[in-house]
This record gives C-alpha cells, sequence and structure tokens, in this order.
C-alpha cells in the first residue's frame, strides 16, 4: 500500500511502546489514526498528540472490537490499516505456567488477533482500493526463547495466522505484514496490571530477555520499519538491534533442522 496519506489505520495497544510507535510513524505519513488501547488515558494522549481518534478496546472481548469496528466504518466509512498490535507477556518455565497465565497471554495474543479479524476483515474485503493488515509478532515466533514457552507459542501462532492471511488475502489487493521484532523498550514488563482479576493466580513475571532497557530499540524506529513494510507490502518485518543479531544464527539452525529433517 504505497499511499498512505488521507487513509485510515486502526492500531491496537496504541497507547505505549511499539503501539504508540506505528502510530507516530503513520500519522507521519498522513493517515489518520484511531488509537485503540485497554488503558484509554494513554490512548487519549497519543490521540491528542497525532490529531487521531482514541478509543478504549479491550481485545479479549468480541463486543468491545465489534464496536470499534462499527465506529471507525460509521465515522470513515473504510479501513485501510488494520495492526493487530496488543500483547502480553510471561516468563518462566513451562512446568510452572497455570491454566490460568495460558488462558491470560492466549486471549490476548491469539484470540485478541482473531476478534480484530473477525471484526474488520469482511469489511475490508468488501470495501473498494488497497488495504493492509499488520501483527505483532516477535522474533520469539522464530525461534526459541527459554523461559518463554507460552509468550512464544502465541507469537508463533501470529506468525502462521500472518503466512496464511497474506496468500488468502492477496485477490483481494489486502496485504499481510507480521512484526516480529527483538527487544524494544516497551511496557510489556508491566501488562499484568491490566490482568483480569479472575485469572490472576500467579506471580510468573515477563521472560528476562524484556527486563533490560540497555541497547533496546526505540519503538519509534520500530514504527518506521513497519511503515516501510507496509509500503514495501513486505510479509516480515524483523527489526533487530546489534544485541539481537546473535539470534540470527539461532534462526538458521532453527530452519536449517527442519530441512534436514525432510525426506
Amino acid at each position: 500500500m504505497k499511499d498512505l496519506a488521507g487513509k485510515v489505520a486502526v492500531i491496537t495497544g496504541a497507547g505505549s511502546g511499539i503501539g504508540r510507535g506505528m502510530a507516530r510513524a503513520f500519522a507521519g505519513a498522513g493517515m489518520h489514526v484511531v488509537v485503540a488501547d485497554v488503558e484509554l488515558d494513554a490512548a487519549e494522549a497519543v490521540a491528542r498528540e497525532l490529531n487521531g481518534t482514541a478509543v478504549r478496546v479491550d481485545v479479549t472481548k468480541p463486543g468491545d472490537v465489534r464496536a470499534l469496528a462499527d465506529q471507525v466504518y460509521r465515522e470513515h466509512g473504510a479501513v485501510h490499516l488494520l495492526c493487530n498490535n496488543a500483547g502480553v507477556a510471561l516468563g518462566g518455565p513451562l512446568s510452572d505456567m497455570t491454566h490460568d497465565d495460558w488462558r491470560w497471554v492466549v486471549s490476548v495474543n491469539i484470540e485478541g488477533v482473531a476478534n480484530c479479524l473477525t471484526a474488520f476483515l469482511p469489511r475490508m474485503k468488501a470495501q473498494d482500493g488497497e488495504a493492509h493488515i499488520v501483527n505483532t509478532g516477535s522474533i520469539a515466533g522464530l525461534v526459541t526463547i527459554p523461559e518463554g514457552g507460552i509468550y512464544a507459542a502465541t507469537k508463533y501462532a501470529v506468525v502462521a495466522i500472518s503466512e496464511t492471511l497474506r496468500a488468502e488475502l492477496a485477490p483481494h489487493n489486502i496485504g499481510v505484514t507480521v512484526l516480529c521484532p527483538g527487544s524494544v523498550r516497551t511496557n510489556i514488563l508491566g501488562a499484568a496490571r491490566n490482568r483480569p482479576d479472575d485469572l490472576k493466580d500467579t506471580t510468573v513475571e515477563a521472560p528476562a530477555e524484556f527486563s533490560d532497557p540497555v541497547g533496546m530499540m526505540d519503538p519509534d524506529q520500530v514504527g518506521l520499519e513497519v511503515r516501510d513494510a507496509v509500503i514495501a507490502n513486505a510479509l516480515y518485518s524483523i527489526p533487530l538491534t546489534e544485541g539481537n543479531k546473535v539470534l540470527i544464527p539461532m534462526v538458521q539452525a532453527r530452519f536449517d533442522a527442519i530441512m534436514k529433517a525432510m525426506p
């Protein structure tokens, strides 16, 4: 989607971190950005900065997401860019994870994406012109991150969803990009502040890889890289810091092992 100016972008989890970085990048390209976040104050602050629209949305609730889609289509008539970015993380051995740990992370990172696709995709397919979808995965969706099993499982799912969508939506003039960044300075360490009360039976924290801000990417830079990927209609966007580049041989080894196992 090369012409962004004057078009409409909807970005979930856009009140901070990568979502805010994407909002700034796409607003800078002339798009009207709908800043969707479970924390309305944060969404409003970003919307004021960008002259966008703030909406409180819990992506785990299909009704919230349907209401978001209804509002945007009522006010703007189209959605040209949908960024499914809201996400949470937990860390620790899988043997220590509880059922509620799984339920929480899956509900946001996978079901949240599914809810947005269900609400928006039929209308995006029916509208005229180009459109694009960005799903936020992670480098953890491409390579093993110790003690990040639940998070990685959901991000592998996001990669698979994106690859499937890419093939399915090509005939409809809708591009798909999966964002798989390395370490980025975000608020993901504090995601448990929004964890539902009925799913809070754990003391597990986010993976250690998220705990050291030194050397992490600026989310605004990630946003610019995503914008470039959308314009280029690239399937993968994988922003990495210099420190994260040690993961590249690990990704290569994984795919080499897969190829070796094939007859």
